[in-house]
């Protein structure tokens, strides 16, 4: 389920895009974007995730629903990517994580999701990505950017 890209990225897509600055050095964030118990922590109640280009995301919420999904770019401590689509049938996005050093011991992840123009729904509202990044800064110890 991998969403069309063209050589300039997607075409017809709306685009969110947040940023967060962790007290973490970027192998250390990797941790918590790829281990499911660290996962669990801050993107959903239960996440299973296969860091690997193919593998599989599953995120399943406190209310039922879930999101499934594939993974599509793995760049160790640097960038993960994966589409995925609610099991309503509403239609998929894509979600790339990105991670840069601001300093020794400083990273910024940058959280970019993708969908094609007619999806509409909680994760690509203006603040959706807000309460999972404040979650992840509580886990780590984090600082909003």
């Amino acid at each position: 389920m991998t969403l069309a890209w063209s050589d300039g990225g997607p075409t017809n897509a709306e685009q969110v895009t947040r940023s967060v600055d962790l007290d973490a050095a970027p192998a250390e964030v990797w941790g918590a974007l790829t281990e499911e118990a660290l996962l669990g922590e801050w993107l959903a109640d239960e996440v299973e995730l296969e860091a690997e280009p193919g593998g599989e995301i599953v995120c399943r919420y406190a209310d039922g629903k879930e999101r499934r999904g594939e993974v599509e770019l793995v760049e160790e401590a640097e960038r993960l990517a994966w589409s995925w689509r609610r099991e309503d049938g509403e239609g998929p996005s894509r979600v790339e994580l990105v991670l840069d050093a601001v300093a020794d011991t400083r990273t910024r992840l940058t959280v970019i999701e993708t969908a094609p123009l007619r999806v509409s729904g909680p994760l690509l509202a203006a603040g959706a990505w807000g309460p999972p990044l404040a979650r992840l800064r509580a886990a780590v110890g984090l600082v909003l950017a």
